[in-house]
Parts: structure tokens; C-alpha cells; sequence
């Protein structure tokens, strides 16, 4: 059968017709699925053919005709042709096609929607999509499914039950007309489309207007609690499933009460409540299960093993494993039984999906070569962006995309790392902002650096921080940090002064220990009733150091 099935791809792949993503996506899976090696073995090639498909769709562009852009450019002319450009460059096109209706702006196409995003800035951003582009994040989707599910092939079961967690709701239209999805919505929305009945939370529950983040936690955590083949769970930031457990913990004899009648004791409105309530069945049995398990400990989730007491078949979680986030996972990972495997989400944002991971519990995966350009920056000052094919192993770069949505020359402001090479397609892991950074002694450090040193002193010293951040106080680094477990905060900081004195010759300035809450009030005071805990990313740099009530000790640089 496989030998049938190959070269349809190969064969899409030569068609001129439409954009390549959306060729591919035409094809059979099966297809897709025994030639999707051959896509990373040609790098420059690809990545050649994708630039000259997204040059050809803007020539017609207000854009493309403003800084001259030809479908017939090489790379190299492309690069010396078209500026590097930052978000703040595209507002006036993206205010013209959203507000006044004006068309082909960024790229000669209908746009299917607009996505919104807050990301790391905290401030709401607009994001035109194509049909190409839509089909390339799909595409993109679609084989980080297949190469997830050669090592959990529980997720082609479709009796195993989905928890996926995202922003679902829609945030209204332009006044042009054109939907407004959060990112991790038109993720959720796109994956629905080919799991519905896989998944614990249906649309209906996530298009559910008027609900305060509290109130849609708790009806999450209801949800989940209703549905004893739990066995997967999808959360870009798995701290919001960890919140769900604490919630449960909190209020679960309430919400095992509900179970039971198959109605909420929220105090919602009518219209919203009937609806609601009509989704939730009741189900005296599974309630008589978790009430037994509450009256034994005082709540659900004691210990990691108590996940399989409740959810006996939940065998992984897909979740952001890199960057800041990844600290969050590894916390509610350890809350988890150690049988439930770890595979990373993929990098990505609302501008693309950009690289696609083949390893259990690894952050790192192949460029999405056949999804947008890429081109790597070095982050020594003035150098020359490097193609795809020019970049070394283990070496930093700042990112630059091409998109099938009218980004060009887009400076991500995101730090990655190469990982090595799948075919001759860079594995890229993303590390942090480049715009997250500290200056110490005439010299700028940033958070991924600072990261990386503390994740190295937690492996030799088996320590694990929940929290990791850093603030300047007169020009000194003062590091802010806490854990779930007993550690010896002087000794941590007389390893740290030391660290630093080696690697960057200056001491620590001080350390700041958090209480127990800290963190939990830090997610508490940035999300929103339509942006939840799963979106948000922790910063690592702070302006200011923790409030009082924050800080359980303070060890100033004089103690060592």
C-alpha cells in the first residue's frame, strides 16, 4: 500500500495551480503522510519555490507594487530589495482593509479572516490571513499530527477523549466584515474540525459569550471532570490545566454536586445557564466515584498517581516546552503520574506555524520549510540575515518570515537556536525575545542567556525554580526565584554570584525568594475573560522587583 500512495506528493508538489500548501492539503493524508520526510530533504530548493508563490500573490498588492516586489526574485534580490520590517510597518495596511474595506493591501487575495493577538507585548495586534496562509498553518498542523502520532498512537484513537484548552471565542468582526479569531482560537477551531468528537469542550461551549474567566474555569474543570476517558490534553501553557487541577481541589465538592443533577450551581445568566446546562449530563455513577475518592483525602489530586484515579486512561500532554513556558510545563508536569508522555506543541504564533517537532519531551523540531521563508539574523550587530541553507548548528539568530499572509521581511523579534539538521532542514528552537534583555556592567545579557545559566545549575544541582526572573536595582542583576520544593536559597545564591563572576564578571546583586502565591497572582492579574492562563507567557525580565507581599526572603549580595 505504501508504494501506491508515494509520489502523489511529488507530483502536487509540480502542479502550478494554487499555492503549494494548499495543493498539499488536497492530496490524500495517507499520501501526505508516507512521502512528508521527502519536504525537509531539499531545503534551498522549497524554500525557493514557497518565496517566488508568495512574491507572485504580492506583486498585485498595494504593498508589493509600494516596495516593488516581483514574483521572478531570487532570494538573494529579494533580500536586497525588500526592507526588514516590524509590525508597526503593516498598520496602515491592515487599518485600510479592516476599517475601510479596501482590498489587496498586503498580498492580491481575499482575506478569510483576522487574527488577533496580545503575545508577549501584552497589546492587542491584527493579523490579515489569506487562504494560503490559513492553508499553510493547517498544513503545517497536519504534520506535527503525523509525526506526534508515530510515538503516541493514542491520538488516532477516536475514543480517546481530547481536553483542549485555548481562546476560543470569537472576538467579533471588522467593520469591513472579516471574522476577528484569537490565535489560539483559529488553532482550536482549525484542529475541531477534524477531532469534533474526540474533544471534551465542544464549540458550542467555547462560542458561549458573556462568561468571566472564573466562571469558564470552573465550567472547564466540570467538563473534564464528566468525561472518565480523559486522554489527552492540548494547552499551549500547561499552567492553565494546573490552575484547572487547583481549581478542582478548591471547589470539586460543588462541581461533583453538579455531575451529579447534570446542572450548574453557577449563578449565570438564565439564557446562559439553560444553555450550558444542556450540554452537561448527568451522570450519578461517575459521581459516586469522585465523591469516594474526595471523602478518602479531602480532595481529587493529592499526589500525581490520583490523575489516573480520576482519569485512568490520560496518557499525554501537548504543551509550549520552550522558552519561559517551558518552566510552567515542567511544574505541572511534575504534578502528573510519570507514565503520561510529553510532546511539544510547535513553535509558533499568530504570524505562522513555524517548525514542526518528531521527539517525545523535545522543544526543538524542523523548520516548517514548506510554510513560510525564513530568514536567520545573527544577533552580532550588522551582519548580513542568513537563508535557511546558511546556518550553523548550535548558533543564535534572531528570526525574519516571509508569509502567505502579507508579512515581508517580518522580524519575529524571537531568539532561536539551531538544533541540528532533520534532512537538510535546521531543527529551530525558540528561545526567547529579542527584546527581553537586561544591560549589567556595559553588557546586554538577554533572558534566554540568563535562562539557559540557571537551567544548567539546575541540572548539576537538582534544583527545580517554578519562577525565574530577573530585575536591575542600581545597576545591579537581582534574581527572583521560587520553588515548589525545599532549597537553600543561600547556597543558591552563593552558586549564582560565582556563576555570574565566571561567565560575565559581576556579582549578584541580590535575591529576591517568592511566596507561594506569587505566581499564581501573576497569571491571576493578566488574564481576561476572553484571554485565559494558556495564552500567557510569564516575562522573565521585570521592571521593578516584587511587591512586599511577594517576598518571602531576601538574601542582599553582602550575605555570601
Amino acid at each position: 500500500m505504501p508504494e501506491i500512495m508515494r509520489g502523489k506528493m511529488r507530483a502536487a508538489m509540480e502542479r502550478s495551480d494554487r499555492t503549494l500548501p494548499e495543493r498539499l492539503l488536497e492530496i490524500p493524508r495517507e499520501c501526505l503522510y508516507w512521502d512528508r520526510d521527502e519536504l525537509f530533504s531539499d531545503c534551498r530548493a522549497l524554500q525557493t519555490k514557497i518565496l517566488r508563490e508568495i512574491l507572485s500573490q504580492a506583486e498585485g498588492s498595494v504593498y508589493g507594487q509600494t516596495h516593488g516586489i516581483s514574483g521572478k526574485m531570487t532570494p538573494e534580490a529579494y533580500q536586497n530589495q525588500v526592507p526588514i520590517s516590524t509590525y508597526g510597518d503593516y498598520l496602515p495596511y491592515i487599518t485600510a482593509e479592516c476599517e475601510q474595506g479596501e482590498a489587496n493591501q498586503l498580498y492580491h487575495a481575499d482575506t478569510e479572516m483576522v487574527v488577533a493577538t496580545t503575545g508577549s507585548t501584552g497589546k492587542m495586534k491584527l493579523f490579515l490571513e489569506s487562504a494560503a496562509g490559513n492553508a499553510a498553518k493547517l498544513l503545517v498542523m497536519a504534520i506535527r499530527g503525523m509525526y506526534m502520532s508515530d510515538v503516541l498512537p493514542i491520538t488516532r484513537d477516536n475514543e480517546a477523549k481530547n481536553l483542549t484548552i485555548s481562546n476560543y471565542e470569537q472576538l467579533g468582526h471588522t467593520p469591513s466584515g472579516k471574522p476577528i479569531l484569537r490565535a489560539s482560537g483559529q488553532t482550536a477551531r482549525n484542529l475541531r474540525k477534524k477531532s469534533s468528537n474526540m474533544n471534551i469542550l465542544t464549540v458550542d461551549f467555547w462560542e458561549t459569550a458573556g462568561l468571566t474567566a472564573g466562571d469558564r474555569d470552573y465550567l472547564m474543570a466540570v467538563f473534564a471532570l464528566s468525561e472518565i476517558r480523559l486522554s489527552k490534553i492540548f494547552c499551549n501553557n500547561l499552567i492553565h490545566f494546573g490552575r484547572l487541577l487547583d481549581l478542582i481541589n478548591a471547589r470539586g465538592a460543588e462541581m461533583i454536586a453538579d455531575l451529579r443533577k447534570g446542572a450548574f450551581s453557577l449563578p449565570l445568566p438564565a439564557a446562559t445557564k439553560a444553555r450550558l446546562d444542556g450540554m452537561l449530563v448527568a451522570d450519578p455513577a461517575r459521581a459516586d466515584l469522585l465523591q469516594s475518592i474526595w471523602d478518602r483525602q479531602g480532595k481529587l489530586f493529592a499526589t500525581p498517581e490520583d490523575i489516573h484515579a480520576v482519569w485512568p486512561q490520560c496518557r499525554m500532554a501537548s504543551c509550549w516546552l520552550s522558552g519561559s513556558v517551558g518552566r510552567d510545563a515542567r511544574e505541572v508536569l511534575a504534578r502528573m503520574p510519570k507514565g503520561i508522555k510529553c510532546f511539544d506543541m510547535g513553535y509558533g504564533a499568530s504570524e505562522g506555524k513555524l517548525n514542526v517537532p518528531m521527539k517525545l519531551a523535545c522543544s526543538s523540531g524542523a523548520a516548517a520549510v514548506f510554510s513560510v521563508f525564513y530568514e536567520f539574523r545573527p544577533l552580532t550587530k550588522g551582519a548580513r540575515p542568513l537563508f535557511m541553507w546558511e546556518v550553523e548548528d548550535g548558533a543564535y539568530y534572531e528570526l525574519i518570515i516571509t508569509t502567505y499572509s502579507g508579512l515581508y521581511r517580518y522580524n519575529m523579534l524571537d531568539v532561536v537556536r539551531i538544533d541540528g539538521f532533520f534532512g537538510d532542514t535546521p531543527n529551530i528552537v525558540f528561545c526567547g525575545k529579542s527584546t527581553e534583555y537586561v544591560t549589567v556592567d556595559g553588557q546586554r545579557l538577554y533572558s534566554y542567556e540568563i535562562s539557559d545559566l540557571i537551567f544548567q545549575l539546575e541540572q548539576a544541582r537538582r534544583w527545580r525554580f517554578d519562577v525565574m526572573q530577573v530585575t536591575v536595582e542600581n545597576g545591579q542583576l537581582m534574581f527572583v526565584l521560587g520553588s515548589g520544593a525545599p532549597v537553600d536559597y543561600q547556597e543558591v545564591f552563593a552558586v549564582l554570584d560565582d556563576a555570574l563572576r565566571q561567565r560575565w564578571h559581576f556579582g549578584c546583586g541580590g535575591l529576591y525568594v517568592t511566596c507561594a502565591a506569587y505566581k499564581t497572582r501573576a497569571f491571576d492579574a493578566r488574564v481576561r475573560d476572553n484571554r485565559g492562563a494558556c495564552g500567557i507567557k510569564l516575562p522573565i525580565v521585570l521592571t521593578a522587583p516584587p511587591k512586599a507581599e511577594d517576598i518571602a526572603q531576601f538574601i542582599p549580595a553582602d550575605s555570601k
